[in-house]
């Protein structure tokens, strides 16, 4: 595992042993041959999926699978008679993963349905103790959103130049904050995320949903690494006149995977075990500040030919995540001026949102890990700011950290708010808008892939292809508040003019020009004195004539 900071087929997993010569027992994961006889049924999918994530496969038209129904709980009862300690189950690739002796696994071997030449062993994993559960902070030590009314640039503090560069800020001053989203969050651990003022917004109106340490087998995350909590506040914090995350009032789902003390191939599971208990619960977006390449077993390394999209076990897993129809959002590695050089697993996937890292100014970051895939895919497949990003530590203090990890959370949060203005899109949708927008569309390149994105040009994209080709247009917004009137147009109307004309309830004309000149998004500004009401606006140009309806609010 490398988290990014600078300074088997599915049941085929190509993992090493590295058992300790004295231990008596190691972990292993055991495939089994299938899902026969299983209580659960996909005609039941409540019984093991909950609403919310039936409702998202339902919203994108994704259908249930076998591969959806849990492993077979006989099969796990019996591996537990022959002795051995279960700690998961993998329901994608119907694998459990226990700790138990070579004796018991000879026996576990032998039965019926194990696939006994896929049994990968890993080294002993000591967990410790859970900790004293720190305490949750009250509600009343922060004002809540709902007493928030509007956002000021001078309420972003240093955050702002990150914000704006992709359109963030003018997603909030929107309305589309993450309110509604749901999002997870895989890293190696958010100390004091629970006592830091950036977040007491989340636990006061109760949107921290969920916890879980894969690594050390409970649900307390607040006391280990502190890297998940800077990347949570990049997205999630809520500190006026500091740091404003790009998503602060999404609900968020919180998930340790990865040891810090050491890098094997086992963190690739805990993200795939990961992955699952965020698609049961329902989450709309995951983001990875994580990356696969180098072990502390050097048999373990992937190549840079393995970043085919197809290979790493995160790689697999990050697939399959997305096609339940979550938006996966994971950094593109920091590996750029290393001699590795490209991007690690899971950001070679194909169906993941891979981000890069700008400067403030909107340049190469050099560190940030570069494309092609090994396949030749473009990645990243976009870029943010992840150098010198506003981020929050541990101690409760602002500061700046670089690195692809940051501008992926950042971009998540972005991504999260333009699905909420858009819950129409599928997951793919939602990425092929984004890179639509991004600066460098036409020509990507193997360092921004399709370069910065931005939220309003993504969004009047959306816009945009919403024309129905037999009426050529469609209005922005009817009801209307501002003094405006957006229309957009079909392209091959542009190179015209139009003749413009608003009238109010009693025919009285509150606007007119001639010779209007089209664009594709054409914006209509109307008199600062248009009171509230209905009016009609008539449209007349050479290709196109049309009458209607619209409501100042």
């Amino acid at each position: 595992m490398r988290y990014f900071t600078k300074g088997f087929t599915f049941v085929l997993i190509h993992f090493f042993s590295h058992s300790l010569v004295n231990a008596q027992t190691a972990k292993y994961f055991i495939a089994f041959t299938d899902k026969l006889n299983s209580p659960y049924s996909l005609s039941l999918p409540q019984e093991f999926l909950s609403q919310r994530a039936i409702d998202r496969r339902n919203r994108q038209n994704i259908s249930l699978s076998v591969r959806d129904l849990p492993v077979n709980p006989d099969y796990i009862a019996q591996i537990k008679k022959a002795g051995a300690t279960v700690f998961y189950s993998s329901r994608w690739m119907n694998s459990v993963l226990i700790e138990t002796d070579e004796s018991t696994l000879t026996s576990i071997k032998n039965l019926p349905f194990v696939k006994k030449s896929d049994i990968k062993s890993f080294d002993k994993i000591n967990f410790r103790q859970a900790g004293n559960n720190s305490p949750v902070p009250s509600k009343n030590t922060q004002k809540t959103l709902e007493e928030k009314q509007t956002i000021t640039p001078k309420d972003y503090g240093n955050s702002l130049n990150q914000l704006q560069m992709i359109g963030a800020d003018a997603m909030h001053k929107q309305g589309f904050t993450g309110k509604g989203m749901r999002i997870a969050i895989f890293d190696s651990g958010f100390r004091r995320a629970n006592q830091n003022p950036c977040f007491q917004h989340l636990f006061a109106a109760n949107k921290i949903l969920d916890t879980h340490d894969f690594v050390s087998q409970e649900t307390d995350v607040y006391d280990d690494d502190s890297h998940g909590l800077s990347v949570f506040s990049v997205m999630a914090a809520y500190q006026p006149g500091s740091l404003i995350g790009s998503a602060f009032e999404a609900d968020y789902i919180l998930l340790r995977t990865e040891d810090t003390g050491s890098e094997y191939r086992i963190e690739e599971v805990n993200w795939l075990l990961a992955a699952e208990f965020a698609d049961s619960a329902g989450v709309d977006v995951i983001n990875s500040s994580l990356g696969y390449n180098y072990f502390s077993n050097s048999k373990m390394n992937y190549k840079n030919s393995d970043m085919d999209g197809n290979t790493a076990l995160s790689t697999q897993a990050a697939d399959l995540a997305a096609s339940a129809g979550i938006l996966v959002v994971c950094s593109a590695g920091n590996e750029g001026n290393d001699s590795w050089g490209t991007i690690t697993a899971p950001a070679d996937a194909d169906s993941v949102l891979s981000v890069g890292a700008v400067d403030e100014r909107g340049n190469y970051a050099g560190f940030s890990s570069r494309g092609l895939t090994a396949d030749g895919r473009t990645k990243p497949n976009v870029s943010g700011q992840g150098s010198g990003t506003v981020v929050s530590l541990s101690s409760g203090s602002i500061s700046t950290s670089s690195g692809t990890s940051f501008s992926s959370p950042l971009m998540a949060g972005m991504a999260a708010g333009f699905w909420q203005a858009h819950p129409e899109l599928s997951n793919m949708q939602v990425i092929d808008y984004l890179q639509r927008s991004a600066n460098q569309a036409d020509k990507p390149d193997i360092y921004l892939g399709y370069g910065i994105p931005n939220f309003v040009k993504a969004d009047r994209l959306v816009q945009i292809d919403k024309i129905i080709p037999e009426k050529k247009y469609i209005l922005a917004e009817n009801p209307f508040s501002a003094n405006k009137i957006t229309v957009f147009l079909d392209k091959i109307l542009t190179e015209a003019t139009a003749q413009i004309q608003i009238t109010d309830s009693q025919g009285k004309i509150v606007f007119k020009k001639e010779n209007f000149k089209l664009m594709q998004e054409t914006v209509i500004y109307l008199p600062n004195r248009l009171s509230t009401g209905v009016y009609l606006l008539n449209f007349i140009s050479p290709d196109l004539k049309f009458t209607e309806r619209v409501v100042k609010q």
